[in-house]
């Protein structure tokens, strides 16, 4: 087993401790919860328009591209799948307060069509790692003959295609946020187990393209609808 799984395994278990305290907190005087007997992965998504807090209201429904395919407990949700979620709390920047606070709150559907909440756990910008049409263009072959290389490479394989490649996920802790000034996350801290994001701009923003890591709540998964 390579270093990468190793540490991507001692992350997950970390994670599944820290959420079996959770529900163990939010069960009380319930039976306790089931020991979990699987990993317990984070689901990578990117936002898919603009949030500004300058024009977010209480109720406005957040959308979030599925990064990859994920599976917990029984549960799928398919690669480029959106997920549905919404405004919990707004909190506008003031002198007193000098913070703005919005936050969020979303469920996964998964494919058997029963629903479970995911909590939003890390916030990454967006960053170069979105190709832009002319990098696309620059990694096509344009050249025939041997002794081509880089853009001149006749090697079909090397064309890059939609959906063809296999993102490396990166690992994520509770409240991490990378590439954005001056936001902190509260996970889980707001209303209805909503992720409190922060900030002390006067504005609020996160790009389109921002990726969200998101974990479900231990034994919340809810029943298909009929």
């Amino acid at each position: 087993m390579g270093m990468g799984m190793i540490l991507r395994s001692l992350h997950h278990a970390g994670i599944v401790c820290v959420l079996i305290g959770w529900s163990l907190l939010s069960a009380h005087g319930q039976e306790p919860a089931k020991q979990l007997h699987e990993p317990l992965p984070e689901m990578w998504t990117k936002l898919e328009s603009r949030l500004d807090s300058a024009n977010t209201k209480v109720g406005d429904a957040i959308k979030v591209r599925v990064t990859q395919g994920w599976a917990y407990q029984g549960c799928e949700v398919a690669g480029g799948a959106i997920l549905e979620g919404t405004v919990a709390e707004v909190v506008s920047w003031s002198k007193d307060s000098k913070l703005n606070e919005v936050s969020l709150g979303f469920t996964a559907t998964c494919a058997n069509q029963a629903t479970i909440p995911v909590i939003l756990m890390a916030v990454f910008s967006a960053g170069d790692e979105e190709r832009s049409q002319m990098d696309i263009y620059n990694a096509m072959p344009s050249g025939i003959g041997p002794g081509a290389s880089g853009r001149q490479s006749t090697n079909i394989s090397a064309i890059p295609s939609a959906g063809s490649q296999s993102e490396e996920l990166p690992l994520a802790k509770f409240g991490e946020v990378k590439g954005i000034r001056n936001l902190s996350l509260g996970v889980a801290k707001g209303l209805k187990q909503s992720t409190k994001l922060s900030s002390s701009s006067k504005r609020l923003r996160l790009e389109p393209g921002t990726r969200l890591a998101f974990v479900p709540v231990p034994g919340k998964l809810k029943a298909g609808a009929a």
